[in-house]
């Protein structure tokens, strides 16, 4: 993980204990120290990142990396925990007061159990490991017998925190649903903290590539909006066409990119009420957005025109450096010059309203949302394409990954089954869900484990197949064959392979054989309805 977002992430961090700050002020002092902590943290951070590009410092770069991994590695596991906490915050019952007690009293205690010392005792020997470490690139005579001390210290805390997720997992090990149709997500006790080594079967984000050519750091914080500036003449709009793919990309990751194919695919068309407000966008016009795009290294993804009732037109754009996503939306006007509009996808998240989709903002430290764009479709399967889309976009994106992910279902689809499957060597939660406007039926694969938790894998329509002869078939109690399924995909194919019989039959491996059996039922609930 480049260090940048590792500085990153201690400032997410830091955001999240200021929400425990208010209610609680007789803990007011020591909260407000943990968060001085994190930005003095996340600024040595961003220094040594600038430090470690610097071919001054080169020499002593290579000296001080087994330190720089050593700090990382244990910074990681230490905010991560803390994420889990403030994750449990929302799934807790009671008064607000009440609940951010309880969690800044489980935080606290779980700290000072793992490693024997306060969780402020070991911000700060992080904090001063990190400028000690500035001092030793720098030749600028690090206090050696501090460091020696700080890094033995490190060491043995780092061991505590593997030991403490390594033995878990010796093996596969899946819990059974009490019943078919039991959503395949999985509980998370506060007083078993959640690992984070991850296991084989577990999918991570792509990881960072180094840059062929400098490139400006982007946070994900609000700095990743573009400045307004003059912007060259926008190309004009071009008729009605839905989707448009970038004719040329200067490297093979754009230009093969798994979301370029998503709306190109043939697929059902099943109307939903075409309702509610026309598509356009709220959020603040940035004239110069598509210069400041490609000097940052972003290139078009795909485009998409909403032609109904309005011309506006949107993009993904993606830089393949760190897998940053950002949506850019165009208004064209008759008399005056299009307006554009930037945001990155891990600042926004989507809900549907109807037959649009709201892109949103929080604010007001997460607890309002406050619109940026509405999209209006007429179809259920591209309203479900954009929405698996811009998840699947947002949760690849390297920089600043996004926590606590609200958005993963669509409103207005009722989920009929949830189970367990082995999807090429990984662990996918398999859906079924209903469309209650439309009636359309689907399956969806997602992420069950690890960072990309519940980002979607691939969605298949299946309402045609329902009651269809031969359509479906269990040759094992723990696998299911589907002759015929219209997967279309959200990941890379080096990534993914979809499990085919040789006569090109899908294969469903589910984990246990309740999970089979319920899908089975359920198929044909739904086709005895229909």
């Amino acid at each position: 993980m480049a260090l940048r977002t590792s500085a990153d992430n201690a400032e997410d961090v830091a955001a999240g204990f200021r929400m425990l700050r208010d209610p609680l002020p007789e803990h007011a002092t020591e909260i407000t120290s943990l968060i001085a902590d994190l930005y003095s943290i996340s600024t040595s951070l961003t220094s040594l990142d600038d430090l470690t590009k610097n071919r001054q410092f080169r020499r002593n770069v290579a000296v001080a990396k087994e330190d720089l991994d050593l700090v990382q590695t244990s910074l990681k596991y230490t905010l991560e925990d803390i994420v889990d906490f403030f994750g449990d915050i929302e799934v807790q019952k009671g008064s607000n007061r009440e609940i951010f007690k309880r969690t800044w009293l489980s935080l606290t205690a779980f700290f000072q159990k793992e490693s024997h010392e306060p969780l402020p005792t070991r911000l700060a020997k992080y904090k001063t490991f990190l400028r000690e470490l500035e001092d030793l690139i720098k030749d600028k005579y690090p206090d050696t017998p501090l460091m020696s001390g700080l890094r033995n210290n490190l060491k043995g805390l780092l061991i505590q925190q593997e030991n403490r997720l390594t033995p878990r997992f010796g093996g596969l090990s899946l819990g059974t649903p009490s019943s078919s149709t039991t959503s395949a997500e999985p509980g998370s006790p506060v007083s078993d903290r959640r690992p984070r080594n991850r296991r084989s079967y577990e999918r991570a984000r792509p990881s960072h590539r180094s840059p062929q050519s400098p490139l400006s750091p982007s946070s994900g914080t609000f700095s990743d909006i573009p400045p307004s500036a003059p912007d060259a003449p926008g190309s004009p709009t071009t008729g009605s066409t839905t989707t448009t793919s970038q004719s040329a990309a200067s490297n093979t990751l754009v230009s093969d990119h798994w979301a370029k194919r998503v709306f190109l695919d043939e697929i059902t068309m099943t109307p939903i009420p075409y309702v509610g407000e026309s598509s356009k966008c709220l959020g603040e016009h940035s004239p110069g957005v598509k210069r400041w795009l490609k000097d940052e290294g972003f290139e078009e993804l795909f485009q998409l025109a909403f032609t109904g009732d309005s011309d506006l037109r949107i993009h993904f754009y993606l830089r393949e450096d760190d897998h940053r996503a950002r949506i850019l939306c165009k208004a064209p006007h008759t008399a005056r010059p299009s307006e554009y509009f930037c945001m990155p996808l891990n600042l926004l998240e989507i809900v549907r309203v109807g037959s649009c989709l709201n892109l949103c903002r929080r604010r007001r430290g997460g607890y309002e949302l406050v619109l940026w764009a509405n999209l209006k479709f007429s179809t259920i399967e591209q309203m479900v394409l954009f929405f698996c889309t811009f998840l699947a976009l947002r949760s690849q994106d390297a920089g600043r990954p996004v926590e606590s992910i609200r958005d993963y279902e669509l409103d207005n689809e009722e989920e009929l089954f949830g189970g367990q499957i082995l999807d090429d060597n990984y662990l996918h939660a398999l859906r079924i869900y209903r469309d209650k406007v439309s009636g359309a039926v689907r399956l969806q694969a997602s992420v069950h484990k690890g960072e990309m938790k519940r980002a979607p894998v691939w969605t298949a329509f299946i309402t045609q197949y329902l009651g269809t002869r031969s359509w479906i078939r269990r040759p094992d109690s723990k696998v299911v064959v589907l002759r015929e399924l219209r997967q279309t995909i959200f990941m890379f194919a080096a990534d993914y392979t979809p499990q085919k019989t040789s006569r090109g039959e899908h294969i469903l491996q589910f984990t246990n054989r309740a999970d089979a059996q319920g899908f089975i039922e359920t198929i044909a609930e739904l086709a005895n309805t229909r």
